[in-house]
């Protein structure tokens, strides 16, 4: 995790210039948020404020946490009107918090359902968890050719036990298939580093090149190359 904490440290000043796919994930989510935007909030994975200036405004506590120090500072720098903390997703800070958010974070966590059960002891009664990241099937056309992934990706079957074996109660859930298309499968994995989302290099360059050349013969159409990705999001009650 210290590898990933870093490489979100290092992108923090351009993450938003990289973060199509994120933002897409973040408005999809945000036609959950609760009409009445009041209570004590929790944010926890914020980044530099892609979910954050979504919930704007709020009426009452809402802390912005991330546990990279550089994109709490970018987020602190863009959106004042939240309180900004550098936290860990699994040591909350203590509550009773009305609303916990998460957008784009919770598909890096090693152990959710520890996360989850953490989440749960910080909720007031009748607290809820909204929550979106990407699930299986994110990533595909470069995982077939590469074989692998930057991290190991969840079934929406998976993310319901780990959401219920935790305790909370799951109210709603939903996914969605999006495709992005880049000029090029270099651009595509540019878009991957910029969001920090290749925290260690695996492979040398002679191959990286071998491979991105097969990505392009493959998968090259009029509209560029294609990237799949998997929404999932959900809301679930202590």
């Amino acid at each position: 995790m210290t590898d990933v904490i870093a490489s979100f440290d290092r992108v923090a000043p351009t993450y938003l210039a990289h973060a199509g796919v994120q933002e897409a994930l973040a408005g999809w989510l945000a036609e959950w948020l609760p009409k009445s935007r009041a209570g004590r909030a929790l944010e926890v994975g914020s980044g530099p404020g892609v979910f954050t200036r979504r919930i704007l405004p709020w009426n009452g506590t809402l802390l912005a946490t991330d546990a990279s120090r550089a994109m709490c500072a970018t987020g602190r720098s863009a959106l004042p009107a939240a309180k900004w903390r550098t936290m860990v997703a699994e040591k909350p800070v203590p509550g009773p918090w009305d609303w916990i958010f998460s957008s784009s974070m919770l598909q890096w966590s090693e152990d959710p359902a520890a996360v989850f059960a953490a989440w749960r002891k910080r909720l007031a009664p009748g607290g809820r968890v909204l929550a979106g990241l990407f699930s299986s099937g994110s990533l595909e056309e470069w995982g077939a050719i590469a074989g692998e992934a930057p991290l190991r990706w969840r079934t929406r079957e998976e993310w319901r036990i780990l959401i219920e074996a935790s305790g909370l109660r799951l109210l709603r859930d939903g996914e969605e298939r999006r495709t992005v298309f880049h000029s090029s499968a270099a651009a595509f994995l540019r878009s991957l580093h910029g969001t920090g989302a290749a925290p260690r290099r695996r492979l040398p360059p002679s191959r990286l090149r071998q491979l991105l050349r097969e990505y392009e013969d493959r998968h090259r159409t009029p509209e560029g190359v294609p990237t799949s990705w998997s929404f999932y999001r959900f809301e679930a009650t202590c």
